[in-house]
């Protein structure tokens, strides 16, 4: 299968240096406004289209990577493709939305990734319009999950997705920071600090990962009895540190829907 990739930014870049492990860098093109972006492409061994047209034509899947306030005109030139599935990874524009622009008739996949993409371990969500048959539905998946975990749902819950899994890194990011912090208080440098809230923090969710359970089991596993652990939890249960981040989410899944207009 030929990738184009319309739109070579971060994440553009970033699908386009995954997806090439599963099908290979000659068979990805990318395409974007901005000129310099060729050097990137050039560097990073992918062919880079000057005109969108040439990459519509000789691509079978197209992803739509640019800012959604540039939706309109990318997707005014896909109207007149044929047997193409069209993959859109723009924030806050709907099927519905891809549809009135370029026809009901057209094969659409939505997928909301976040920025683990550009590791491997993005967590991406997805859904289609109903037009691909279920082994090009099962070749998209294929090909995606070489970019991280996928979880298929529905349309309405992207913009509650978006909260947990696209503006989820920054949140992680912000909780990293605060426990270094705390190392620091309690006598180690930042650096060393850091390294090992990270360490800590890939261990545990791989034991919940590989081996299961309840995250409240393995907090009672390292609970003992009167112990350190638990004076902890009992603060942070104190200071409602599980309200905080359900209001966290609660109010980014909001700002996602204002954002759509």
């Amino acid at each position: 299968m030929r990738i184009g990739i319309i739109g070579f930014g971060n994440m553009g870049q970033a699908f386009a240096l995954c997806l090439s492990k599963k099908v290979g860098k000659e068979n990805i093109t990318v395409y974007d406004i901005d000129p310099a972006k060729r050097q990137i492409a050039v560097e990073n061994g992918f062919a880079f289209a000057s005109d969108i047209k040439f990459l519509i034509d000789t691509s079978d899947l197209i992803m739509i990577a640019v800012k959604p306030k540039d939706a309109k005109e990318v997707l005014k030139k896909l109207r007149e493709t044929k047997n193409k599935i069209i993959l859109s990874i723009m924030a806050g524009v709907s099927i519905f939305d891809i549809e009135e622009e370029i026809g009901g008739d057209k094969k659409i996949v939505r997928v909301m990734p976040n920025l683990g993409v550009a590791v491997g371990s993005g967590v991406m969500a997805i859904t289609d319009n109903g037009k691909l048959t279920e082994e090009e539905r099962n070749k998209i998946e294929e090909i995606l999950i070489t970019c991280g975990s996928l979880y298929r749902i529905e349309e309405p819950m992207f913009d509650s997705f978006t909260a947990l899994a696209g503006s989820g890194p920054a949140f992680v990011f912000e909780f990293i920071d605060g426990l270094a912090l705390a190392g620091v208080r309690e006598g180690f440098n930042y650096e060393q600090a850091l390294k090992i809230v990270i360490d800590t923090l890939i261990g545990s969710a791989k034991l919940l990962k590989e081996l299961g359970g309840n995250p409240n089991e393995w907090i009672t596993r390292v609970s003992s009895p009167g112990g350190t652990t638990i004076e902890g939890i009992k603060f942070l249960e104190e200071k409602g540190f599980k309200g905080i981040l359900m209001g966290c989410i609660e109010k980014t899944t909001e700002k996602a829907k204002k954002l759509k207009g």
